[in-house]
């Protein structure tokens, strides 16, 4: 029984080593996570919005400053509901309004202890040493894929779970009892809802097939416990398992998994060169991103990432000595219940990482048709890097209790890698050869260097000091390969700091917030920087993944979308500016329409694409006459002069409205807010329809005469969600109070 002694110490030191691995985030101010695009206008800028709505007491789910307002929970990258960015609200925002860099960092480096604390764990669950759970812990989240995933978070923070989920499938299939059985499959499912809630989708189904695969290796497996467990074993004991961890996974996940469902039959992704449905499978012609067949060379020499694959490829780098200790425990351990699984999972994940290229990744697309929602084959390295870490603490149990005689014909072999790697780097220096890539050349040397490691170890030195030295020898790999922070004031001096070109904005932003009345913005330049969520200045364009399909149909409409100012970049020659400073020229729209106004007369048109056509053909005027999809329920009357009509906007806030409308007769509120399910309204009290007009926007019937009109954001699916993941943690959590409790008496 291991004790909680021992545990604290194995924290402390994964908790210094990972400090240290990233001191540049955190020991300096020199570098920084936050230069890239993507992860400034998209990641960055989402979680201040997050944090500044959470900090006034509402939960975003509906986010008013990007495409003329669009549904924030939808999106599953936001990680909308993920509880471990909780603590992030607790602090204070910086002077500009966002989340401090430093947090962020913070945040970044507490994942990635996880990560390796929750591997930590799986190894021990596995019956290995401390020692062996240490450097596989490192391995897995200091190297391999969720080190090289900067850029973005939710992958980050959905990958760490996988090793709980696998612990706790462990503990499911070898509990007694039905009872327990089902408590263990319930919490291996919560686990898997949490990294739903975390935003990646592509981690969520990898780890699903993680639970699926494993649960049919192990019926397959002899059970001779069958008595002692209820008798359920076999395949019944695993499909009861699956069975429960996927209900309990979606119920636990189900208030980001609905929404995003809804969201998803109303949206398109962007895909290479096209935009789909979302809720379709996309067509397997772009289907591009894949690791190259030589970016497997990745795994022991190190190349640069636009080298190694298509598309936004991550690299699989786990280093070399790890590398040698997977293969060591490969050899070693064959014998060992979870070695053949472990070892087929990685060779399954490189196949099917190749993409296109790979035979795997065709049936796949075919027999398993919502795996093409995990679209970027290339990811499925994360999967591989999984199993090549815990094989490598296979590996180290190995090669400190095997005796000396069994290493002699692999001490040959790398004896004579480690020449090759010499030569590699002497000869090219001898004949005035081309010189090699710094990078080569450093994983040459690692290859020598693991050599020299491997024989002193072989030798019998098993001490402190040894492992001390293999820990140093395996962070010295992973981090001369860790580019996740980049230097500040090199990428501001080549002009590539998108930070710095997201807080020059403040100014314009600034003065945009000073004009009176609501309105919207457009900003006109390459690679826009996301003023709306970073400084809350509401903008019709935005930075998701995703675009509500009829709104990327609209959006060329900019008057009827309330775009009042253009941002354009300081450099454009277009006179006329309101506002101008060193970055950036701020331009009004006299054309753009009111956020509000009302019709007396309606234009039928079912078919979405030629009702936007109506929209610009000549004698439509939209101040005048509604194009609807179906007839009103009710009539609207005609005026003969609607001068003495008004409409005044009152409360404004992300999930909701007030208005107050005089109107002479019967007429049609439009609203230039985006047309959305979930959006109810009430006129003086009463429950009111809410109708599709212009083809993306609000409508609201209101009577003659004085009115208030209110709007409120309200998805059944979010609250459903919500109560089915209460539910689901509640139950689980409570389980074992119960127990207790019974027990007591």
């Amino acid at each position: 029984m291991k004790s909680p002694r021992s545990n604290l110490t194995a924290a402390g030191v994964l908790l210094i080593v990972t400090v240290l691995f990233y001191w540049k985030l955190l020991l300096t101010n020199q570098f920084s996570l936050l230069t890239g695009y993507e992860a400034v206008n998209q990641a960055y800028s989402w979680f201040s919005f997050w944090v500044r709505s959470i900090q006034q007491g509402a939960w975003p789910l509906w986010d008013p400053y990007n495409y003329s307002g669009h549904i924030f929970s939808g999106e599953m990258q936001n990680g909308s509901f993920y509880p471990l960015y909780l603590p992030l609200a607790l602090f204070r925002l910086n002077r500009y309004g966002l989340l401090a860099p430093a947090l962020y960092h913070a945040m970044f480096v507490a994942s990635h202890f996880l990560g390796a604390w929750f591997m930590f764990c799986l190894v021990r669950e596995l019956e290995m040493s401390d020692f062996a759970a240490i450097v596989a812990g490192i391995c897995f989240s200091l190297g391999g894929f969720l080190e090289h995933i900067p850029e973005w978070p939710h992958l980050l923070n959905s990958g760490i779970w996988l090793p709980l989920i696998f612990l706790l499938l462990l503990r499911a299939m070898k509990a007694p009892g039905v009872a327990r059985t089902v408590w263990y499959a319930s919490a291996c499912g919560l686990s898997l809802g949490l990294s739903i809630l975390a935003g990646g989708l592509h981690m969520a189904i990898m780890q699903a097939i993680v639970i699926v695969t494993a649960a049919v290796f192990y019926s397959f497996r002899p059970d001779g416990d069958a008595a002692k467990r209820g008798g359920l074993a076999g395949w019944r004991r695993s499909a009861l398992i699956v069975g429960v961890a996927g209900l309990t996974a979606f119920a636990a996940g189900a208030v980001q998994l609905l929404p995003s469902m809804e969201y998803s039959h109303q949206a398109m992704r962007f895909v290479p060169g096209a935009g789909v449905p979302a809720s379709d499978r996309i067509p397997y012609r772009y289907l591009t991103d894949r690791l190259y067949a030589h970016g497997i060379l990745n795994l022991l020499v190190a190349v640069p990432r636009g080298e190694i694959g298509s598309g936004e490829t991550v690299s699989p780098y786990l280093g070399v000595f790890p590398l040698l200790l997977a293969g060591i425990g490969v050899w070693k351990k064959w014998r060992c219940c979870w070695v053949p699984y472990l070892t087929g999972l990685a060779i399954a994940a490189f196949a099917y990482s190749l993409g296109p290229s790979s035979l795997l990744h065709g049936l796949l697309y075919v027999l398993a048709p919502y795996i093409s929602l995990a679209r970027e084959a290339d990811r499925f390295v994360y999967l591989a890097d999984f199993a090549l870490a815990a094989l490598a603490a296979y590996g180290v149990e190995a090669l400190f209790s095997s005796p000396r005689a069994e290493w002699a014909p692999l001490g040959k072999i790398l004896k004579w890698l480690a020449v090759a790697g010499m030569a590699g780097l002497v000869v090219p220096v001898l004949y005035a050869q081309p010189e090699l890539s710094p990078w080569i050349s450093l994983s040459l040397v690692l290859i020598v260097v693991s050599w020299l490691l491997f024989r002193h170890i072989a030798a019998g030195h098993t001490g402190t000091g040894t492992r001390v030295l293999m820990l140093a020898a395996i962070l010295f790999d992973l981090s001369a390969f860790d580019f996740s922070a980049a230097n500040r004031l090199e990428m501001s001096g080549r002009g590539a700091n998108q930070m710095d070109r997201l807080l020059g904005c403040r100014g314009a932003a600034e003065f945009l917030k000073s004009r009176t009345g609501l309105f919207r913005t457009e900003v006109a330049a390459d690679l826009a920087p996301n003023i709306g969520d970073a400084f809350r200045v509401q903008t019709i364009g935005g930075n998701g993944v995703t675009v509500i399909t009829e709104y990327g149909w609209f959006m060329g409409h900019k008057d009827l979308l309330n775009a009042r100012y253009t941002v354009k970049p300081a450099t454009t020659a277009d006179a006329g500016e309101v506002y101008r400073d060193a970055a950036w020229k701020v331009y009004e729209n006299a054309r753009a329409y009111p956020r509000a106004w009302l019709v007396h007369d309606t234009l039928v048109e079912r078919a979405p694409l030629e009702l936007l056509k109506c929209l610009d053909a000549p004698g439509i005027d939209p101040h005048r006459v509604a194009l609807v999809a179906a007839r009103l329920d009710t009539s609207l009357d005609a005026v003969a002069d609607a001068a003495s009509e008004q409409v005044r906007i009152g409360r404004y806030e992300s999930g909701g409205m007030e208005l107050s409308v005089h109107a002479s007769g019967r007429a049609l509120l439009v609203l230039s807010e985006l047309y959305y399910p979930g959006w109810t309204a009430t006129v003086n009290g009463r429950a009111a329809g809410v109708w599709k007009v212009d083809g993306a926007l609000r409508g609201i019937v209101v009577p003659r005469g004085d009115s208030r009109v209110s709007l409120r954001f309200r998805p059944a699916r979010i609250y459903v969600g919500a109560a089915l993941g209460l539910a689901a943690f509640g139950a689980v959590f409570a389980a074992p109070i119960w127990w207790w409790f019974v027990r007591r008496r």
